[in-house]
């Protein structure tokens, strides 16, 4: 008797044992999921950070241009200080999205200025930020794609009463209005025509 109840007690702590490895494990995949995806806001931050550190650049271009601009500028002001590291990614995405429509209005209102819209200075300014836009691009993609996983993972079975237990939520996508987005025209010509 005594040594069936001591196999039974250690086939039960065997047991106890594969599953707390397997919690534990479980516990490591959506702590290093959720690890990416912070460390993928991180960077997108970064990259939003450097479109902001255009802000002087653009306020001395402009300074000797019409007051309409120079209020944008302003509204950038503002904005900028109301920027904060405990911003949810949603309220980010909103502010950021103001600052790309009051970036394209004064690109679209800088138009007007031949002698502006051809110097050295506004050239490599709209350079500058269509190349940090394509990394905003390329890092909002790579977030999404951690968030995308980490929800996933997070929905599944097993994973799903664990994260709820550890309070593990959901989080947001992230999408952003760039100011340099090119509109994609789409030809619907039938292109067989021409071989007929």
């Amino acid at each position: 008797m005594k040594k069936k109840e001591k196999q039974k007690q250690k086939r039960i702590i065997l047991l106890a044992i594969i599953l707390i490895i397997f919690v534990v494990m479980m516990f490591n995949k959506i702590v290093k999921s959720g690890n990416e995806n912070i460390k993928a806001v991180k960077t997108l931050d970064q990259v939003l950070k450097r479109r902001l550190e255009l802000i002087p650049n653009l306020q001395e271009i402009v300074r000797n241009y019409p007051e309409e601009e120079n209020v944008s500028l302003n509204d950038i002001d503002s904005m900028r200080e109301a920027l904060s590291e405990k911003m949810t990614v949603s309220s980010r995405q909103k502010l950021e999205d103001k600052f790309s429509a009051i970036f394209k209005n004064i690109f679209d209102s800088m138009e007007k200025y031949p002698e502006l819209k051809s110097s050295n200075n506004f050239i490599n300014l709209k350079n500058e930020l269509t190349a940090i836009e394509k990394d905003i691009e390329i890092t909002r993609r790579a977030y999404n794609d951690t968030t995308r996983s980490y929800n996933a993972l997070i929905k599944k079975s097993p994973y799903k009463i664990l994260a709820s237990i550890l309070g593990y939520s959901k989080r947001d996508f992230f999408d952003v209005d760039l100011v340099t987005k090119e509109e994609v025209a789409i030809n619907f010509v039938d292109r067989r025509q021409g071989e007929r």
